[in-house]
């Protein structure tokens, strides 16, 4: 069953769609609803097209660029999204931005949080992300934190792909895997719209079809595409489950 309410905290413009498309298409295809918050637009290190193509170009303009291929994109995904533009490479957090992220998860009471996996040497604003998000899931479960409103449940929360292919080095062993066959082509259609990262479309389809076959073969399905996730929160239940 999807969740009724996914919030998905994004490094750059293309983290979303990318690391967890298909499962925001997903819960979107069965009437959820989805919300990105993208932190930057990774106007500095993740629009190499842009930058390759524009003669003269300008960090203005790729962050107006790179604004339009995520709202296309997430509009492909069926999802929202909001630009909080804190500047890419490299992402600096302070206490404010924190609690700009713990109000956002108050007023959506996300039955998930989706957001990047704890280390990655690769690509050091995806760490910043992952610690921000996670103070900031702990301070908005706080009474004090704004009298006025009122504390959240600590998420469910669910890590996606660090950088791929560096899974030896980032440490990202997933313990949850999502089927998304059925939507393959329409993360697809999104990461298209996502032209300043043309070869994002190469690397997930290929990282797709490896989660897929893992996926395969630890349940036996039909599957072709899967996209893989740690489960940060531990299950709780009456039973072993097999």
């Amino acid at each position: 069953m999807a969740a009724s309410n996914l919030l998905i905290f994004s490094a750059h413009a293309a983290d979303f769609c990318s690391r967890c498309g298909g499962v925001i298409a997903l819960h979107t295809s069965a009437g959820a609803k989805a919300h990105v918050v993208d932190l930057t637009f990774g106007e500095r290190g993740e629009s190499e097209d842009y930058w390759s193509n524009s003669k003269a170009g300008s960090v203005e303009e790729a962050k107006c660029v790179r604004a339009e291929e995520a709202q296309r994109a997430a509009e492909v995904l069926g999802a929202t999204i909001q630009f909080l533009d804190y500047d890419d490479y490299p992402l600096q957090m302070d206490a404010e931005r924190i609690r700009t992220l713990a109000r956002i998860m108050r007023e959506r009471h996300p039955s998930l949080v989706l957001t990047h996996w704890k280390s990655d040497p690769y690509n050091i604003d995806h760490e910043v992300v992952f610690a921000s998000v996670m103070r900031a899931a702990t301070i908005g479960a706080v009474a004090g934190f704004d009298p006025l409103s009122p504390p959240i449940d600590y998420p469910q929360i669910f890590l996606f792909e660090p950088t791929v292919p560096r899974d030896d080095d980032t440490g990202f062993r997933p313990n949850y895997y999502v089927p998304i066959d059925s939507v393959f082509e329409r993360k697809m259609d999104a990461l298209r719209e996502l032209r300043s990262q043309k070869r994002l479309i190469q690397f997930y389809t290929h990282c797709g079809e490896s989660r897929g076959w893992q996926a395969r073969q630890w349940s036996g399905q039909r599957i072709q595409f899967a996209e893989a996730f740690y489960r940060h929160n531990a299950l709780v239940a009456n039973e072993l489950l097999p």
